[in-house]
């Protein structure tokens, strides 16, 4: 088994591989490592143990040749943090001199398809390395220079520094990761040693304007969390100054949306005074969002008047659109379940939902639900405050995100606020939030579903 060490470069990497497979060393007899040594002591080593294989096979060395793609594609690969990197690229240099000249043509090769998988992952972490690095101002020997600190995936410095100096070229800067860093005086690109994040410890008055900007751009009807995360990570968070601002920004997007519908008068206009009887009535004939266009009816909440205990959902499903009755439908034999666990007379509740109408789309024949939006829930928001004002529950339950929001004002965080009874809400004593019936149905995995399915059960007893 030879030990290929070399210089952790490609550079260095490919005067060792060249000379390798000019040896026609198979890829299993090499045992790569990333440990820097000195490329003459190499050489000795590489020479003896060359030596000594031709002498016991009788092998001779060959021309080792590679089309251009390969190399570029080599270099690309070389800045990946993967341990087996090396060990990837000998192995589609060896099978392209003495497998396949054409190797790099088959896409589904599972080397070729590993590589070029690598170099899509590098060159998007140099795209994020463009698009998140925040400099901050200093002053260094009464010269301006900016500084960063960033933590890519892969070890991108070299390829993807370059790009700075041609945009910010006449300022001096230095972006520092884990890894390594790069240095630009305004003449050269240097690199040197990396940085830990605890270490850089750099504040100034960008940090403010990022944030400002970031806010005043912030669409709240527009929020998708997990595309967000996709593309930008919360891994780069800490390293940038508006990030600070996210979880805030989400928290509050419900309150800022009902805010934009206020000032926008798209509330339905409600008397407080009105019995449970004459608000029935009255929505049957509400248009204050479109919602009303695709519903089958209005579905207003059910119950006794005196109930001490109200539970709100998000929206009525499709069987309760057509009954005209809120949870008659899959979801509402999930919440009876849960009643009869936590030992909850259901006829002895009031429950509705947060917003009125069914919002949905047409999936082949069937009538699939659509969350509401932020409109949606202030438009019908009225018509649950005239209820809360008519039944004076003791306790709320809000089951989901869009029943918590109405009743909070704020988006909260089911799995953390669940369980818990919160206090100081001007429609009642106290609050309960829990799962929605729905999103038990929904979940994929038995035992999640079966675990909030408990948690259901347990928070509807704490009610009790």
């Amino acid at each position: 088994m030879i030990q290929a060490q070399f210089e952790k470069t490609f550079e260095g990497w490919r005067s060792v591989a060249r000379e390798l497979a000019s040896q026609n060393v198979p890829p299993h007899e090499i045992q790569w490592s990333d440990e820097t040594i000195s490329l003459f002591a190499h050489f000795n080593d590489l020479a003896n143990n060359s030596q000594k294989m031709n002498n016991s096979t009788g092998s001779t060395t060959s021309q080792v040749k590679v089309p251009a793609e390969f190399i570029k594609m080599a270099q690309t690969v070389s800045y990946a943090k993967d341990a087996d990197r090396w060990e990837l690229l000998y192995r589609v240099l060896y099978r392209l001199n003495f497998e396949n000249s054409n190797l790099m043509n088959i896409t589904i090769d599972a080397d070729i398809s590993r590589a070029e998988n690598l170099v899509a992952a590098i060159r998007k972490d140099i795209h994020k390395l463009h698009a998140f690095v925040r400099f901050k101002k200093l002053i260094i020997n009464g010269e301006d220079t900016y500084v960063a600190w960033h933590k890519p995936e892969h070890l991108i410095i070299k390829p993807g520094t370059s790009f700075f100096a041609r945009r910010f070229g006449d300022k001096r800067w230095s972006i520092f990761t884990p890894d390594e860093s790069a240095h630009w005086d305004l003449k050269k690109l240097t690199f040197g040693p990396g940085m830990r994040q605890n270490d850089f410890q750099i504040q100034d008055g960008w940090d403010e304007i990022w944030k400002t900007y970031y806010k005043s751009i912030f669409n709240p009807s527009r929020i998708k969390i997990k595309m967000m995360k996709s593309e930008m990570s919360p891994k780069y968070w800490s390293s940038m100054p508006e990030t600070a601002l996210i979880r805030d920004l989400i928290r509050e997007a419900p309150q800022r949306l009902q805010e934009m519908a206020k000032n926008q008068n798209q509330a339905a206009v409600v008397s407080l005074n009105k019995s449970i009887e004459e608000l029935k009535i009255d929505i049957k004939t509400c248009t204050a969002c479109p919602l009303y266009k695709d519903a089958s009816q209005a579905v207003f909440g059910t119950g006794p008047q005196d109930a001490e205990i109200m539970i709100v959902g998000e929206q009525p499903g499709d069987q309760e659109d057509l009954a005209g009755l809120p949870f008659v439908g899959p979801a509402g034999e999930i919440l009876n379940q849960a009643l009869k666990n936590a030992q909850l007379d259901r006829e002895k509740i009031y429950l509705t939902n947060a917003v009125k109408h069914f919002k949905w789309t047409r999936h082949n024949k069937m009538r699939l639900h659509q969350k509401p939006t932020g409109s949606n829930m202030h438009a019908c928001k009225p018509w649950l405050e005239a209820e809360i004002a008519q039944i004076k529950p003791k306790i709320i339950i809000a089951l989901g995100a869009t029943a918590a929001t109405a009743v909070l004002g704020r988006l909260p965080k089911i799995s953390e606020e669940r369980g818990k009874i919160i206090y100081g809400s001007p429609y009642a004593e106290k609050i309960i939030i829990s799962w929605h019936p729905s999103a038990i149905l929904r979940s994929t995995d038995p035992s999640d579903s079966q675990e909030r399915a408990q948690q259901l059960s347990s928070d509807l007893g704490l009610a009790k």
